[in-house]
């Protein structure tokens, strides 16, 4: 799969994966989130949205947690972090994920060829992994859990099995929320062969680390100022009414294809049609008494359960919007088909090979969505990045130890890909409501439009720095750090490791492209 990955980055744009950089604000922040945990652990600036912060106060890190950062982060502690490297790592991910699964799931030959078909055109998997999103990373974690669940339903499970399967899903939780869904099934298929209170202990211990694990995320997460974060289906303040409009709602959009891309039209006629298959041919074999311990019944069971509940948790307390089904399911599907694939039977082969041919008879569909979604990240104009990062170098503005995160945060109205050069160590807050802020800002550093400085409950005592197509640099007078002579002195205090170029690059003459 990373092969095709470059491949395509190769033959569609005419340039090699380094010539990647991140365009949405998610890649942008996780990508810039990564590299300041990287040069300063979580003493760094913070990423918020209004300058809400969590109420832990142990990370920085915004609302999508701090776990995906930080094990990417970790990768860039060694590693010298350029803009594709977050690229690198999410096929690196994946194929380890591949190469677990053949490892570990004990599928006969013409299967281990069949589950490789299957996630070379898994078009989900090869789309966002020529991203700087985490879902490459669910992907792989989709994968490797399929092989755990496969070898402990193929024989009595092992402790180092069950062990580091656990320890994989805890992972995964404190990364994304939703892999808590899986936790008391593996608990099930690991403790099967043992007696029922054994079996009833394990799963009500993966509940209750379930609970703790979203309790950590909850208290480390930046929330966004209306609510929870970013999995809405944990929050706690969903009531009733809500609950059942956000259904109505939800299935609505269900049925509705002309607000969605072709490739999402894709995954939820997938989706959809594996989860009501994978439920029917297990009600069929349950009906004929097959043999849940060996036969192919507990592998459909898991599949379509955790399908269905996930699935389940969207419709009811999410939001069906554009490309967040498609991010957050594609994950669970991914989970669901390899192990149907793994389950003994002719029977459940036919699930996965509808789901290939599906794929193969779409590749054109894919190649025109991936083309059009990705060109921005690998055909761009370097300029943008040189303008904003020779602005910051002329007033020194770098990471700091000796100060406060606040002093070493940047908040911004607008949110261009260019914010990748700022430098590690800077957070970049968001603001886009500005008369729901509380005035002063506490950020050092603004990046702000004439719209957004105008619309603060009262005027900001600032100092204009540099003017940008976007919006104009200012130090904030009022967030009680250095003044301004301070800040733009010669940066003793400033960390060089952290102020260096972020690109890891010599500086090169800006061509458009």
């Amino acid at each position: 799969m990373p092969v095709l990955v470059a491949l395509l980055v190769r033959w569609l744009f005419g340039v090699p994966l380094s010539a990647f950089r991140p365009v949405l604000s998610d890649e942008v922040y996780y990508w810039h989130e990564a590299l300041t945990f990287a040069r300063t652990g979580l003493h760094g600036g913070y990423y918020t949205l209004h300058e809400v912060t969590n109420s832990s106060g142990i990370t920085p890190f915004g609302a999508h947690g701090a776990g995906f950062v930080m094990l990417y982060g970790l990768a860039a502690t060694v590693f010298e972090w350029h803009r594709h490297s977050v690229l690198v790592l999410n096929l690196v991910v994946i194929a380890g994920g591949c190469w677990i699964w053949a490892s570990l799931a004990r599928v006969t030959t013409g299967r281990l060829w069949l589950s490789l078909l299957l996630f070379g055109t898994f078009w989900q998997m090869v789309f966002w992994a020529a991203s700087g999103m985490q879902e490459s990373l669910h992907h792989a974690g989709a994968i490797v859990m399929a092989a755990f669940f496969a070898r402990a339903l193929s024989s009595p499970p092992s402790a180092w099995l069950t062990a580091c399967g656990s320890a994989t899903l805890c992972l995964l939780a404190l990364v994304r929320p939703t892999w808590i869904i899986v936790m008391p099934l593996f608990a099930l298929v690991a403790s099967r062969q043992s007696t029922r209170t054994r079996a009833l202990a394990a799963v009500t211990a993966s509940l209750v680390v379930g609970t703790v694990l979203l309790m950590i995320f909850n208290r480390t997460v930046a929330p966004y100022s209306g609510g929870f974060s970013f999995v809405a289906l944990f929050s706690r303040s969903a009531e009733q009414a809500t609950v059942l409009n956000n259904l109505l709602f939800n299935l609505r959009r269900t049925v509705t294809f002309s607000e969605y891309d072709d490739l999402e039209i894709l995954h939820r006629v997938q989706y959809w049609g594996f989860l009501v298959s994978a439920l029917a041919f297990a009600v069929v074999l349950r009906w004929r008494r097959s043999d849940w311990r060996s036969g192919p019944f507990a592998h459909l069971a898991v599949a379509a359960t955790t399908m269905a509940a996930m699935l389940g948790s969207m419709l009811t307390l999410y939001s069906l919007t554009n490309w967040a089904e498609h991010r957050v399911l594609s994950a669970f599907l991914l989970f669901g088909v390899p192990l149907t694939l793994a389950a003994p039977g002719r029977t459940p082969l036919f699930l996965v090979a509808a789901l290939i041919v599906s794929n193969v008879a779409t590749a054109g569909t894919f190649l025109r969505v991936f083309e059009a979604k990705r060109q921005d990240q690998f055909v761009w104009d370097r300029r943008g990045i040189n303008t904003l990062e020779d602005a910051l170098s002329a007033h020194h503005i770098a990471y700091r130890h000796d100060l406060s995160r606040w002093c070493n945060t940047l908040l911004t109205a607008q949110e261009p890909p260019h914010l990748i050069a700022v430098p590690a160590g800077i957070g970049i807050s968001v603001v886009r409501e500005a008369d729901q802020m509380p005035v002063p800002p506490r950020s050092h550093y603004l990046l702000l439009d004439h719209s957004a400085l105008t619309h603060f409950r009262r005027p900001l005592r600032v100092e204009p720095l540099a003017t940008l197509p976007y919006g104009t640099l200012y130090v904030n007078l009022e967030s009680g750090c250095d003044p301004p002579s301070v800040s733009r002195s010669t940066g003793d205090h400033s960390d060089p490791k952290a102020s260096r170029s972020i690109r890891g690059e010599p500086r090169r003459e800006a061509i458009p492209r």
